[in-house]
């Protein structure tokens, strides 16, 4: 069994004091990483929206405090990151870019869905990116035989919020097509849409993860006070890879706004 730990839309700024609606971003990540230190996960996922306005500052002040955790960590981008940026400063002994991760029995497999003439945060996953994806599977299938796990930003399923849907990867289907080819993909976790979804399509788990900041309400249509509260605060998802490949998982919050 490996632990490992999904954090997403962190959303940093140049200036550490600095707010997003209302929430200092550098310091709420700071929180959430606290607690995630305590179930000590051998690697961090970081699903993008690293930044919020893609500036260098942003980025050292995130790898300041990623590199804190002593946690090996890799990321990809989201659609608030300037890559080109992030690219050149986001590398460390702690903190690095590979696409790929093994970890026991398992493999994770980290995409890039974002594109530079998105209007409204949507994502493509690009032909280069499909071709990778599907090599890799194949490859895994012919030698390693390893479950599989897939990260990306944006959500390739329905999240049930109509103005969402337009956010989403706009060719899940290319995606979908690829992934049900192959029994080992055991799941998908994504940020993007700041609250959580768990949903399962062709036997595949899609797990859908809070951010470190502000979060958006759940497509639910009465919701109880205690709910509110709960899915107003940061968060981070808990993944347990099992050596039999069954996966256990758990979002956890951080109970700041209470």
């Amino acid at each position: 069994m490996v632990l490992i730990a999904q954090i997403t839309d962190t959303h940093i700024l140049a200036d550490q004091e600095a707010e997003m609606r209302e929430v200092k971003t550098w310091h709420s990540l700071e929180k959430v990483l606290a607690e995630v230190k305590k179930h000590q996960p051998a690697a961090l996922i970081f699903t993008g929206d690293i930044a919020h306005e893609g500036e260098k500052e942003a980025y050292l002040n995130f790898l300041e405090l990623a590199n804190a955790t002593q946690i090996s960590s890799c990321w990809l981008p989201g659609n608030h990151d300037n890559l080109e940026v992030m690219s050149k400063q986001l590398s460390s002994e702690f903190v690095s870019a590979k696409k790929v991760l093994k970890v026991g029995k398992w493999q994770i497999l980290l995409l890039n869905s974002c594109f530079s003439d998105a209007k409204y945060g949507e994502g493509i996953i690009s032909q280069e990116q499909l071709d990778w994806l599907n090599h890799q599977l194949a490859e895994n299938e012919k030698k390693d035989s390893l479950f599989t796990a897939i990260a990306l930003h944006h959500h390739p399923v329905s999240t049930g919020i109509d103005w969402l849907e337009q956010m989403s990867v706009l060719n899940a289907s290319d995606f979908h097509e690829i992934i049900n080819q192959y029994p080992q993909v055991k799941t998908v976790f994504f940020g993007h849409i700041h609250h959580e979804i768990n949903v399962i399509h062709n036997n595949i788990q899609f797990l859908g993860t809070p951010a470190t900041c502000t979060q958006v309400k759940p497509a639910k249509h009465e919701i109880t006070a205690a709910e509110i509260q709960a899915w107003q605060q940061p968060g981070f998802r808990l993944l347990e890879l099992q050596d039999d490949g069954k996966l256990i998982t758990e979002v956890k919050r951080i109970p700041w706004f209470s």
